[in-house]
């Protein structure tokens, strides 16, 4: 039985490194996560900006519109100017006439205008693009990296596992199955040493009894509130 319990021992530890690596590998891709977001975020944004700079161009179009169709009614009027025939009709164009150009001028402050912040809306749209390009490099690079670590992490599982098929046959398949079932349940821990008189795993402290069976190494004993095999750590416990 000292055998077997040494043997469950070394397939624990290669166990365990199997459950934390598989882990790892779970775990690395959802790392580049962040980073997706972030480049999701910057082009969102840059497309806010886009938007943005489009409907400013639209408007000045409009506005150039408006400001030409002002323009064409003051030439209209002035060259009707010297068709009328009275002073009060004379006046009256007149009026219309200095009417457009208050319109003109506010209509070229309102271009002008527009102009600054199309410049500007602009600047925010280059940024932005830098932005989210910078950002698309780091999660190109963070891709590279965490491929490289599943590739590493791969490899190391492989050879784990190469020692894990040299070491289950020397386990009973009963024996083994019932180990197996621990160590899914409790996540790649179906072994834990006496620690004094409690358990490595859960930290329950054993009955008398079950303390005394785990020292006689005489059958697999199991802690009685998380299930896990118990053993005894010479290196660790002092009777």
């Amino acid at each position: 039985m000292s055998d077997l319990i040494e043997t469950l021992r070394r397939l624990q530890t290669v166990d365990a490194e199997l459950f934390r690596l598989r882990r790892e590998q779970q775990q690395k891709p959802l790392a580049l996560e962040h980073a997706r977001q972030l480049v999701a975020e910057q082009q969102a944004n840059a497309q806010a900006a886009e938007a943005r700079l489009k409907a400013l161009q639209v408007e000045r179009k409009q506005k150039e519109l408006e400001l030409a169709t002002q323009e064409a009614e003051v030439k209209k009027l002035q060259a009707q100017l010297f068709q009328v025939k009275t002073n009060k009709e004379y006046t009256a164009m007149q009026h219309e006439i200095d009417q457009h150009k208050a319109d003109i001028s506010l209509i070229e402050e309102s271009i002008i205008a527009l102009l600054d912040a199309i410049d500007q809306a602009a600047r925010e749209h280059r940024a932005q693009m830098e932005r989210v390009a910078q950002e698309q490099a780091t999660l190109r690079e963070e891709e590279a990296k965490v491929a490289k670590e599943l590739e590493g992490i791969g490899r190391q599982l492989a050879t784990l596992e190469q020692q894990r098929q040299a070491v289950t046959p020397m386990v009973q398949r009963d024996t083994l199955s019932a180990y197996e079932r621990i160590l899914n349940i409790r996540e790649g821990l179906a072994m834990v040493p006496l620690v004094k008189e409690s358990c490595g795993g859960c930290h329950m402290v054993q009955p008398p009894q079950v303390v005394s069976e785990v020292w006689l190494k005489a059958k697999l004993v199991t802690c009685e509130s998380c299930n896990r095999i118990l053993y005894v750590d010479d290196a660790t416990n002092d009777r």
